[in-house]
């Protein structure tokens, strides 16, 4: 109405093909050049349209069905369903819909290379412009990176994957069969029970619990399409992937600077089995005492020593063996295993490869983990050798993983001698959670909670009153403190601090030791009450509509898993930037051949020390225009407490295991 003649100029010049969002980009852009303010919908807007959408299936279809479920405390929440009617039709709408879909799959050409002015990724990318190299980028999307992260993003993005099909048919097998396996779910609909037999008045208990275990079984069914879906979407693509020579995974960083894989199907990230059917096509010699390893650990022993692993395998050939030939019919011999699809892929490449050799090259996947990569960067930030030695930063005196989380668990005892019953249920699963989430802020609310599960399951009495608290008091107000004191004292330190950086800003930002550009910029949400009609009803809720100031509660909860989260992306990025063998990584684990696993190892375990000789935290400090002095805790302690040599690291035999 403003300019009709340059609107249809714009529209003459659309292909038949170009979508509406891309259409929608190139009026705004055309018409704001033009002077024209082109104004986009807010999110309020956006929302009665949605309810206007679904209502209008809703009413035109009979696909979707209003339930109310009552929760607690008398309140109740409406959910949106699929109808019967759907139901029966909604292959062969999938069907229809699989030939239209844009889907997010791995590549069968090499991805397009990444660059501060170029999209990468999809060849597609260019055009639709839907998948940044930075995700959440925040306000500033356009964020310029360092060469190193873009090398080592790349570099990720040319590795060359197949299937392996040994594992894949016997998917194939689970699948037909309805046979789940870890996290391969696939069931079938359980059958409804009889009808009620009796009179509904005069037994009310008894016809209350048939109602309830009839409803378990219609909740259970209903859901049964999103139950099986991650193994239904997986085994679909693989199908087609099947016979395909190779492929390649399009990757993005987050705006920590860590990668994800940006297809949702095949990809190193996924569950154990999306892990298991992958392989790299260039294969390299055998190294049986890695391949005999990782047998060993994907099967559950990853707390014992290297060469207990090795001799571990070695002792179970026989069980290898059974499994590798016939993993169908000794399917009760691995399907309860640690990484079961894992495990299955590792016996069958040590039998063709080292117990009936008839291949001399392997390409299979061998992982090893940080041991809890969050304590081990807060540890060498402090330079903490108590805590280093408990997340294996340093060698112990075993030859064994240290196990930082029974340490948690003794040293909580010490705290709990007036409670002997409780001796006896407190071991590592029961501080394991706590200890993990530490360097990610976690609340005494949610220690609790991890606690309280892990006890209950042990079948520990809870009924007492104060009993609870005081456990949850001796590991995560005394014991974590104790045994992770700088790593605790430094969390603290920067959640104090979120908040004064922010009186003269908006964002907390600072530059990676990889040179990878991070801005925590999380802000407050502007609300705004939102009335739609939806099946004859009212509906009323709270819907975000534009941005206020900064959240400081967000930025003091985020400011110290998003520094830690950055240092073991950087580790990453250095440890890979000029690595010319096949790799994946997994955020905190490194995934290669059997034949450059002592290689991996020792360049992971380098670039560590290399990183922590640079003093990241003090660096980190003066970014944020702090000075050395100005890193202390609340009584003016230095936090860099320097008890521990980073060349330490390079001689630690369980750093990454």
């Amino acid at each position: 109405s403003q300019d009709p003649d340059l609107f249809h100029q714009i529209q003459k010049n659309f292909h038949s093909g170009t979508g509406t969002h891309q259409k929608a980009t190139v009026f705004r852009l055309r018409f704001n050049k033009a002077g024209l303010e082109w104004e986009s919908w807010g999110r309020t807007t956006h929302h009665k349209i949605g309810a206007w959408a679904l209502k209008s299936i809703i009413e035109t279809t009979g696909w979707i069905t209003r339930q109310v479920e009552f929760k607690k405390k008398a309140k109740k929440t409406t959910r949106m369903v699929f109808s019967n009617d759907f139901l029966g039709l909604r292959d062969s709408i999938m069907a229809r819909a699989m030939e239209l879909a844009y889907c997010l799959w791995p590549m069968l050409c090499p991805p397009n290379d990444w660059g501060n002015d170029q999209r990468g990724g999809y060849l597609t990318e260019e055009i639709r412009g839907n998948s940044p190299m930075v995700r959440k980028a925040g306000f500033d999307p356009a964020c310029k990176q360092g060469n190193a992260p873009i090398q080592f993003l790349n570099r990720l993005q040319r590795q060359e994957y197949r299937l392996n099909t040994a594992v894949l048919d016997v998917a194939e097998w689970c699948y037909k069969n309805r046979r789940s396996v870890g996290k391969f779910r696939i069931s079938d609909p359980l059958p409804r029970m009889e009808p009620f037999n009796g009179d509904t008045e005069a037994e009310p208990d008894r016809f209350k619990a048939w109602k309830r275990e009839q409803r378990k079984i219609d909740d259970f069914n209903a859901q049964l399409f999103q139950y099986n879906y991650r193994a239904t979407e997986t085994m679909f693509v693989a199908r087609m992937y099947r016979d395909e020579p190779r492929f390649w995974i399009p990757w993005s960083f987050d705006y920590r600077g860590r990668v994800y894989p940006i297809n949702s199907s095949l990809n190193p990230q996924g569950t154990d089995f999306d892990k298991s059917i992958l392989y790299f096509v260039d294969e390299g010699p055998v190294n049986e005492y890695w391949l005999a390893w990782h047998c060993c650990t994907t099967y559950g022993n990853d707390k014992v020593s290297h060469d207990d692993r090795v001799a571990w395998t070695q002792d179970n050939r026989a069980l290898i063996t059974a499994v590798a030939t016939d993993p169908i019919g000794n399917l009760s011999l691995w399907k309860n295993v640690g990484e079961p699809w894992c495990f299955l892929a590792a016996a069958i490449e040590f039998y063709n490869c080292v117990i009936n050799p008839t291949k001399g090259t392997s390409g299979l996947q061998c992982g090893c983990d940080a041991t809890c990569s969050g304590l081990q960067h807060l540890a060498s930030l402090t330079r903490d050798l108590t805590a280093a030695r408990e997340v294996n930063c340093v060698k112990g005196k075993e030859d064994r993983p240290s196990d930082g989380y029974l340490t948690v668990a003794k040293q909580a005892l010490t705290h709990l001698e007036d409670m002997p019953e409780v001796h006896p249920f407190m071991n590592r699963r029961v501080t394991k959670r706590t200890v993990m989430t530490v360097p990610y802020g976690v609340s005494r609310d949610k220690a609790r909670e991890y606690v309280r599960d892990e006890l209950r399951e042990a079948k520990f009495d809870l009924s007492i009153p104060g009993r609870l608290g005081k456990i949850v008091d001796a590991i995560y107000r005394k014991a974590v403190p104790e045994v992770f004191e700088g790593p605790v004292k430094v969390m603290n330190w920067l959640q104090k601090l979120s908040r004064e950086l922010l009186t003269d800003r908006d964002t907390i930002e600072w530059t990676t030791p990889s040179g990878f550009r991070v801005v925590q910029d999380i802000r407050k949400s502007k609300t705004k009450r939102v009335e739609t009609m939806l099946m004859g009803s009212v509906m009323r809720c709270t819907v975000g509509d534009g941005w206020a100031g900064p959240d400081y509660d967000g930025h003091k909860g985020a400011i110290a898993p998003n520094l830690t989260h950055s240092l073991d992306a950087s580790l990453l990025h250095l440890m890979f930037l000029e690595w010319d063998k096949p790799f994946t990584v997994i955020h905190d684990c490194i995934l290669g051949r059997s034949c450059d696993m002592d290689e991996m190892m020792a360049g992971i375990r380098l670039h560590h020390a290399e990183i922590y000789k640079g003093k990241p935290l003090e660096d980190w400090a003066r970014q944020q225009g702090l000075t050395e002095a100005d890193i202390c805790d609340e009584d003016g302690v230095p936090l860099i407490k320097d008890t521990f040599d980073l060349d330490d690291v390079l001689t630690s035999p369980y750093f990454f295991c």
